[in-house]
């Protein structure tokens, strides 16, 4: 069987997913005034998604590397439905929080389960295309949200939107499990080769690792900032509509998604499947459009459009090769553990970003020193990462 229809499959359930995971950044504005929050409360909103994320991210990649693809990633999705669903039915900020949390349990699964099943269809120099096509699921999946549910939330109301983003994932759970299928070679592992919780320690003794995984959670700090924040930002800097912020946010996902696909197949084709420039390059240009952005309504609005798309491309677009790098570094026995550990790190950049740069915006009373809080972090990572010394044998 072509690996491609496998592919198609679980980067639409990942995208499926992230439209209800990520649901509450492009409503954010009207999240705002319908809940009564401030900005900072606003902050807490996607970080409680990620919450739910760290908390199940290294038992999430134990039962993918135990129960195979197929079963993770369909239980994940029903998950991220019922979580968001119930979110939908809230009335208070509290409850809002807690059944995001339950549906980031579901989301935690996406990752190792997707680039399992990478590892198993597709070998190792076409996997940073694979990689990086499977993860554009995140941002398309962002930008269908950014597109579609603020309209849909004028048009009925936030609460409907909510309930519609969790229906498809409640319907795509259907689809996984009936659909995916395990290539032949990797269908009955031995018990010898189940993979221990225990001995991800090996890895972790590995310096190199430990700084790849730091990075993630640097810049996974900054991506998440620039999602909760970047529609809301849009809207008080130039006085935008809800829908046209959502549309800034759509921007830049596009250009994260873009970016992805470019890297990947860039890492595969002329770099020898050497994945960590491709990060470095999207850190540094992050570092950039962010600093750009601190100038706030001194820049054009004409500037502010393709910037968007430029911003997504930096910190968005790293996420594919960072992860197929920790794929590859635990190889086909420790892909689903050491991606799952790679995701409690990254996602507990979530955790701070948000709320962190909520904090210094209302602390400040500008933009500004956030905005260029996330560029000394790009900055950081990108001057970081090149020094390491080569972590995967080819």
């Amino acid at each position: 069987m072509s690996p491609w229809p496998i592919l198609a499959l679980v980067t639409l359930g990942y995208a499926v997913a992230a439209v209800a995971a990520l649901a509450v950044a492009p409503l954010a504005p009207l999240l705002l005034d319908a809940l009564r929050l401030g900005r900072a409360e606003v902050g807490l909103l996607l970080p409680a998604v990620y919450l739910g994320g760290v908390t199940m991210a290294l038992p999430a990649g134990w039962l993918t590397d135990r129960l195979g693809v197929r079963a993770t990633l369909a239980l994940g999705l029903l998950v991220v439905g019922l979580g968001t669903g119930l979110a939908a039915l809230s009335w208070s900020l509290g409850s809002c929080l807690g059944f995001l949390v339950l549906g980031g349990f579901g989301f935690s699964v996406m990752n190792p389960a997707t680039g399992r099943a990478v590892i198993e269809w597709f070998p190792p120099r076409a996997r940073g295309v694979a990689m990086g096509i499977k993860q554009t699921g995140l941002t398309l999946g962002g930008l269908a949200g950014a597109l579609a549910l603020p309209p849909l939330a004028l048009l009925l109301d936030w609460r409907r939107a909510l309930g519609a983003a969790a229906a498809g994932a409640i319907v795509a759970a259907g689809v996984v499990a009936l659909v995916y299928r395990t290539p032949a070679a990797s269908a009955a592992p031995g018990a010898g080769a189940r993979p221990r919780l225990r001995e991800i320690g090996e890895h972790l003794r590995r310096p190199g690792v430990l700084i790849v995984l730091v990075c993630g959670l640097a810049l996974s700090t900054a991506q998440s900032s620039v999602l909760a924040y970047l529609a809301l930002w849009a809207r008080e800097t130039f006085a935008l509509s809800p829908v046209a912020a959502g549309q800034v946010l759509a921007l830049a996902q596009v250009g994260g998604t873009a970016s992805r696909l470019i890297w990947g197949g860039v890492s595969d084709r002329f770099l020898g499947g050497r994945r960590r420039p491709g990060v470095v390059l999207s850190a540094a240009i992050g570092s950039g459009a962010c600093a750009l952005f601190a100038l706030g309504d001194r820049l054009p609005t004409a500037v502010v459009i393709p910037l968007a798309a430029v911003v997504g491309a930096g910190t968005f677009g790293w996420v594919g090769l960072y992860f197929a790098l920790v794929a590859e570094i635990g190889g086909s026995r420790y892909a689903g553990l050491l991606t799952g550990v790679a995701v409690a790190f990254a996602w507990s950049g979530v955790l701070v970003g948000p709320p962190v740069f909520g904090l210094v915006v209302e602390g400040s009373g500008s933009w500004t020193p956030a905005w260029l809080g996330l560029a000394a972090i790009g900055a950081a990572v990108a001057l970081t990462l090149p020094r390491l010394r080569p972590l995967v044998q080819r």
